[in-house]
């Protein structure tokens, strides 16, 4: 244990490796827990043979009434010390964020299975209601682990180079995952398996779980305390501080603006599996570039952070999401030609997941200089509208790519798995074809471009963010901090 506790002092890190790792697959289990959501519900719906235009207005009344949730939640977990309360201080235990997500962990995957448990025999205003109900307790559910968790990687340590470390080696491992989880759904439903929706996704979600256990008790968090701030004042919280620490996180807002207007336009992923059926002939062919570029996606992820500690983040950020969209905006061209399309998409993964790995970089960096800014532990709000944005951009992207694909003459098909589908002999008419393609390739071009040009008004520098967060951890003076910030904030 000493060898352990003198490598992270070396380092200058706070956390050991076992934390880190412990960290790193929960959040990996709750990734994929949301991610068969993402991946599977727009198909799962289709597949319920309920109208589209009705499946996109509910999802968009849930997100409504999901961003009172999220507010509210975010504030309270700022707000309250749960620790202190002795009815859950047994099962809570230490920390400032880890009790609530010890509280509330397993409620995600409990009402992710139920969410896919729709009656088969319900008409389509009963499957509607089923699915307005379980997606809403599903996404307060992902709040309830969301917030919490990502709020924890400032509390975990206060030196940036160690969260750097670990947000790049949790998305790259998120990323991996959510492409083999993918894969592996994907060729269960397929025409060639047959599985159904429902049964892939109740055992993930018992798999997930486990995956997600240890971190409730093989975790601890170095830096719950504010420093060279007044001690009065960090122990008040109120609903006016909340917006304070919003209004302040001008760079916040910036980002956010940003995540929502790509992710809205994330049309593909709604009609990714009925373009490779359709347009391809078969529903896991679209597998094949994926597989291919899992090692230079990779190599290039694990390069993240040499890139960004020698550029910055901001321009390995922009200059790898130019180049994808560029790269996008050909394969939309092209067609659906699939050589060609293959060899586009392999081109692409590289620069478009080195620049998600740079994105995730900035959250915590603006969450430190409100910390620094306003005096007041934020992560909860700030993380909780992070948690809100990443729901609604993903549902509005599903809704909006249905709601486009049900304006055509698309037809609907009742079906369990791609079996069926391939059963029921369906083609679809050129119009509902041309459409697909334009959800599938061109929306979220212009998404990506957008996304990259409001980026270019985040002016928050990365030596600057380092000074902040050793001044909040008490290691250096707010006048040190200050003479040596390369511009007043």
């Amino acid at each position: 244990m000493e060898k352990t506790k003198q490598k992270v002092s070396q380092e200058g890190w706070r956390t050991t490796k076992k934390e880190r790792r412990n960290y790193i697959v929960g959040d990996l289990g709750r990734t994929l827990e949301g991610y068969i959501v993402t991946a599977m519900m727009s198909t799962f719906m289709i597949f319920q043979g309920i109208d589209m235009t009705a499946i996109a207005g509910a999802m968009l009344v849930v997100k409504i009434i999901d961003a009172f949730d999220d507010v509210i939640f975010g504030y309270l977990v700022d707000r309250i010390h749960i620790t202190e309360w002795k009815a859950f201080q047994k099962v809570s235990g230490e920390g400032k964020y880890l009790p609530w997500y010890r509280l509330t962990f397993f409620f995600f995957p409990i009402f992710t299975a139920l969410f896919f448990c729709m009656p088969r025999g319900w008409g389509a205003g009963g499957k509607l209601v089923w699915f307005f109900v379980f997606y809403l307790l599903y996404d307060l559910s992902y709040t309830l682990v969301e917030v919490p968790m990502q709020s924890m990687i400032v509390t975990l340590t206060d030196n940036t180079d160690e969260r750097n470390s670990i947000l790049q080696t949790k998305t790259i491992l998120n990323s991996l995952a959510t492409i083999v989880a993918g894969m592996i759904w994907t060729v269960a439903i397929s025409e060639h398996v047959g599985i159904g929706i429902r049964e892939v996704a109740l055992v993930s979600s018992v798999a997930f779980f486990f995956m997600m256990l240890p971190l409730g008790r093989g975790v601890k968090e170095h830096n719950t305390t504010l420093a060279n701030v007044d001690s009065t004042e960090t122990e008040k919280y109120s609903l006016k501080d909340m917006w304070n620490c919003i209004k302040t996180n001008k760079y916040l807002m910036i980002l956010l603006l940003s995540t929502v207007i790509t992710s809205c336009l994330q049309t593909g992923g709604a009609v990714g599996l009925l373009v490779s059926y359709y347009h391809f002939g078969n529903s896991l062919i679209m597998a094949i570039p994926i597989l291919i570029s899992l090692p230079p996606v990779l190599l290039a992820q694990i390069q993240t952070r040499k890139l960004v500690n020698r550029f910055g983040k901001l321009k390995v950020f922009m200059i790898c999401g130019v180049i994808g969209a560029l790269i996008q905006m050909s394969i939309y061209f092209v067609g659906p030609i699939f050589a060609i399309c293959c060899t586009l998409l392999v081109l692409q993964a590289p620069f478009g997941n080195v620049s998600n790995v740079a994105k995730s970089f900035f959250l915590p960096d603006t969450i430190e200089y409100t910390r620094y800014k306003t005096g007041k532990d934020c992560s909860g709000i700030c993380n909780a509208l992070s948690s809100f944005v990443t729901k609604l951009t993903t549902s509005v992207s599903s809704s909006l790519g249905l709601f486009i694909l049900g304006l055509s003459n698309y037809i609907p098909v009742a079906a369990e798995s791609f079996e069926d589908l391939e059963k029921a002999g369906v083609t679809q008419p050129k119009e509902a074809m041309d459409v697909m393609w334009l959800i599938y390739a061109l929306i979220p071009l212009i998404g990506t471009l957008l996304g990259v040009l409001v980026m270019g008004l985040y002016k928050l520098r990365d030596q600057d963010v380092a000074l902040m967060a050793r001044c909040n951890a008490g290691e250096i003076t707010r006048e040190e901090c200050e003479v040596h910030l390369s511009k007043k904030y």
